[in-house]
């Protein structure tokens, strides 16, 4: 199996970095307070810093916005560490959805990056973070309709041709989301200026570090970059 960055990406956005982390044999069913503890800390931490500052002007999330407009979905959406911000900010908890979505939701905050996953059981053959054709199959998170991305959009797509997140990292798929019955899982972490490669890699082994602590399982780490755009892994 492998990942791949189409190069018409990297010719956008030369400077983008995704970490990688392929988990298998995990627990992601045991229940441990003691990850919704470090979330709310996280929370905590989140409110003190956008108290003084609107989410948008945050030049981690700026960035986005302007990576968003860069490819043509403009103001309309906002990236998955936006909205997560613009919630904690306002006072919003977030529930527990399961260890590696929790784990990767405090990682989210603590470094105000985006961080998002699929179960690796329910992808179809190799994936691609590409530019949409409009072809393409998305159901979102709880949604009942097939709700394809526009021609132009940023996609993570697998072989079967359905799209397992739209627009670099707003909105998952409910076919490959991750469940408390999934055991291996790919996790990617999104860096874009002014985020470098020595603090995404830093921000995933934060998120690598918890998964071993409460999860178990082995892990293997890569970080795609233009020099690196392809990687293969075991399925």
């Amino acid at each position: 199996m492998k990942l791949t960055v189409s190069p018409a990406i990297f010719e956008m956005f030369p400077e983008l970095q995704i970490a990688v982390a392929v988990l298998k044999g995990v627990d992601n069913a045991t229940p441990h307070p003691e990850i919704a503890d470090l979330l709310r800390t996280e929370e905590m931490y989140c409110r003190s810093i956008f108290s003084e500052i609107k989410p948008s002007e945050h030049p981690k999330i700026d960035c986005w916005r302007k990576a968003y407009t860069k490819f043509g979905s403009g103001s309309h959406y906002r990236c998955s560490i936006e909205a997560l911000v613009k919630r904690v900010a306002k006072g919003g908890v977030l529930p527990s959805v399961n260890n590696l979505v929790d784990i990767y939701n405090l990682i989210s905050l603590k470094y105000v990056m985006p961080v998002g996953g699929e179960d690796l059981k329910k992808i179809k053959g190799d994936v691609e973070l590409a530019f949409a054709t409009g072809e393409e199959h998305f159901t979102a998170i709880d949604a009942k309709e097939d709700d394809p991305p526009q021609k132009g959009e940023i996609v993570y797509v697998d072989g079967n041709n359905d799209v397992l997140c739209r627009r670099f990292n707003w909105r998952e798929a409910d076919k490959s989301k991750l469940t408390e019955q999934t055991s291996s899982a790919i996790i990617y972490l999104e860096g874009i200026s002014p985020s470098n490669d020595i603090e995404t890699k830093e921000a995933m082994q934060d998120f690598v570090g918890y998964v071993e602590k409460f999860c178990g399982g082995s892990v293997e780490l890569f970080l795609v970059n233009k020099n690196f755009p392809v990687f293969t892994f075991a399925s």
